[in-house]
């Protein structure tokens, strides 16, 4: 099965992390290898019969799979409040709301109906997470920024401390390296020193 609009493995990637569903728990679910599941991630097309053994896997009908865009998430979250989760964004980056409703192609009156919503339709999402240079997921899930800078900024900070590490490590090295060195020559020069009587004699 091939289409020319979606990248089918890219598709499924993106559903599987939505669903929250790790790509080694997929793998075992369907049967193979975790190489085997990034390679159908890879790919650009999928047999009909590998999609529909898939979505019966995910929970999901093939047609969801094909008109998957996001949306769904929005009935994962019933909590968050769509208007409000906007207000707080426009709150935590300072925008202008004239311009933003310039940007969501709608009048102030039709964006301020919005914050009273408490769930999008999947248009009206898309437009708000893109005037707000957001992604969907980004949007529709609060703490999952927040998280991915925590867990960046203590991986960086573990790095770092390899590298110190390392760098302590390497410097420790080039000060053996040159005792050694002062070593060697200074054992040298005894040499030559032992030598020159015997060359008198």
């Amino acid at each position: 099965m091939q289409t020319g609009l979606i990248h089918m493995g890219q598709r499924l990637k993106l559903i599987l992390k939505q669903r929250k569903i790790k790509v080694i728990d997929f793998a075992k679910k369907a049967g193979f290898t975790n190489q085997i599941a990034h390679y159908h991630l890879r790919k650009s097309d999928m047999k009909r019969a590998n999609l529909e053994r898939f979505c019966t896997i995910i929970g999901i009908t093939p047609d969801e799979f094909m008109r998957w865009n996001g949306a769904q998430l929005i009935a994962q979250d019933k909590n968050l409040h769509h208007g409000q989760r906007l207000l707080e964004i426009i709150a935590e980056k300072g925008l202008n709301r004239s311009r933003l409703a310039d940007r969501m192609d709608m009048s102030r009156r039709t964006m301020y109906n919005l914050f009273e919503k408490s769930t999008f339709s999947p248009s009206e999402l898309e437009r708000a997470a893109r005037a707000v240079d957001m992604s969907l997921e980004a949007f529709l899930n609060p703490g999952a920024v927040a998280e991915a800078r925590l867990s960046d900024s203590e991986e960086m900070m573990t790095q770092r401390e390899k590298y110190y590490k390392l760098l302590e490590d390497h410097n420790e090295l080039l000060r053996m390296y040159s005792d050694l060195k002062d070593e060697v020559i200074q054992l040298r020069r005894e040499l030559q020193e032992i030598k020159k009587p015997t060359r008198l004699r």
